[in-house]
């Protein structure tokens, strides 16, 4: 039976990020944006208020929240700055997901997918419609800011990459997916969850 919990994991893994240096050239970020997006009542909120360490009950998200949290790393150093945002809804408010992934906020931004097993028959559509309304709109934002600033452009596309595991079962396609777009991205999302 393992004894760490998902908190526990992922601070590790956070950790473990920052000591090997994954930030890139060299400057540290002390901002970050993540972004909920998943099915409804899949408790999203839920996960967000665990995360900011709020004992309050959680809400039902209208459309599109946006909160944040400051933590310190350690005495007397800057804090770093969390920005939380979170589609409610499931799949009925999608054209909302161009608010918070901007060229500004796409190379410190990570997407969360939250599902609810309790739903089957739902779970397999809201995440293909979720993941697809996603792609397409990061794929414009890099094709926007290849049209200005081309290194950068292909710069993100190679981190995109670069932070799937190595041991992950797509991580091996990520050239071949960029040249062969007659793969679908069902067949891709299959190979993700395999």
């Amino acid at each position: 039976m393992p004894s760490e919990t998902l908190w526990e994991i992922a601070k590790a893994e956070v950790e473990k990020r920052g000591s090997n240096g994954s930030e890139g050239d060299g400057i540290e970020i002390g901002e970050k944006s993540v972004f909920f997006i998943g099915s409804k009542n899949g408790g999203k909120t839920t996960i967000i208020l665990r995360c900011l360490d709020r004992d309050e009950p959680a809400k039902p998200t209208l459309a599109l929240e946006y909160t944040y949290g400051r933590r310190a790393k350690g005495h007397n150093t800057p804090k770093d700055i969390a920005h939380f945002w979170e589609l409610g809804g499931g799949t009925s408010l999608l054209d909302l997901i161009s608010i918070p992934i901007t060229s500004d906020t796409l190379r410190t931004f990570s997407i969360i997918l939250v599902l609810d097993l309790s739903k089957p028959n739902d779970l397999w559509l809201t995440m293909e419609n979720l993941l697809q309304a996603t792609k397409s709109h990061v794929d414009k934002v890099i094709m926007k800011l290849g049209k200005t600033n081309s290194k950068a452009a292909s710069e993100m596309r190679q981190k995109m990459w670069s932070n799937m595991p190595k041991d992950h079962p797509v991580s091996c396609l990520g050239l071949f997916l960029e040249s062969a777009p007659y793969i679908t991205n069902s067949f891709f999302r299959f190979l993700c969850m395999t």
